[in-house]
């Protein structure tokens, strides 16, 4: 006789569960395969395109971003990437410059809102902010010094150890007039000069800042072996601005 508990058909059952669970597997496929391409995307190798400081490959860094950029919106890392290549953009083209640089500011901005506790965004923001201000003069652009300054401090507040936040503060210091016009200052240019050195002392760029920071405390012969020793690094071969920036300044400390 049959029994009151027949047994379920093994294919029967197994065609009710799959009725009951297969949506839910495959919409956590779904989820887990956008996850995957969100997060897939290589930031360091763009990066790198735009460190080798070729117009083309900066381009070229430029479509990647913006094409992941239109998949992921609110994709701060790469917002703030966005903002330093479109600088390193601006740097190198002859028109169009400074609405360049005015889109790496927006891209800059955005990132702050998406990665508001990361200093990056911070920092291209005030870079960019920098290089609009020199694009369009300082006389026109001394109502920028405040929020350029505000943006490295909050880089820095978030990272005291932002190397490159404490070098772009030392040349803002340098080159802004002083009170009661703006916040130039002979002291803290020289302050965050050496504590960009500190940080990293094999950087190029933070060693001729120093020299520069320390000329314009009129400490000339503390300058002059800083750029001496700048001038004997190998790997100076590489960097040609550089090169010729600590030539010049060593000549005319030397006079």
């Amino acid at each position: 006789m049959p029994s009151g508990n027949m047994p379920i058909n093994p294919r029967e059952g197994e065609i009710r569960v799959s009725n009951k669970v297969g949506p839910l597997i495959l919409a956590a496929m779904l989820i887990l395969v956008l996850t995957i391409q969100a997060f897939a995307f290589d930031y360091r190798a763009v990066e790198e395109l735009m460190h080798t400081k070729e117009l083309r490959q900066i381009e070229q860094a430029i479509d990647r971003l913006e094409g992941h950029l239109e998949r992921n919106p609110k994709d701060g890392e790469a917002l703030w990437l966005a903002a330093k290549a479109y600088l390193y953009l601006g740097d190198r083209l002859e028109e169009d410059v400074l609405e360049t640089f005015e889109k790496g500011k927006e891209y800059a901005e955005a990132a702050t809102e998406y990665l508001p506790e990361s200093p990056h965004p911070h920092f291209w923001k005030a870079s960019l902010i920098g290089r609009i201000g020199q694009t369009r003069g300082i006389l026109s652009s001394l109502f920028m010094v405040r929020p350029m300054k505000d943006s490295l401090d909050k880089a820095l507040e978030l990272d005291d150890g932002y190397a490159d936040a404490h070098w772009v503060l030392s040349q803002l210091y340098h080159q802004a007039p002083g009170f009661p016009l703006s916040i130039g200052s002979k002291k803290s240019s020289l302050q965050h000069a050496e504590r960009a050195v500190e940080l990293d002392p094999a950087n190029l760029d933070y060693r001729l800042q120093l020299a520069v920071a320390l000329e314009y405390n009129g400490r000339q012969d503390e300058a002059i072996p800083v750029l001496e020793s700048l001038l004997k690094d190998p790997a100076l071969k590489g960097e040609p601005e550089i090169q010729a920036e600590a030539e010049e300044l060593l000549a005319d400390l030397s006079k």
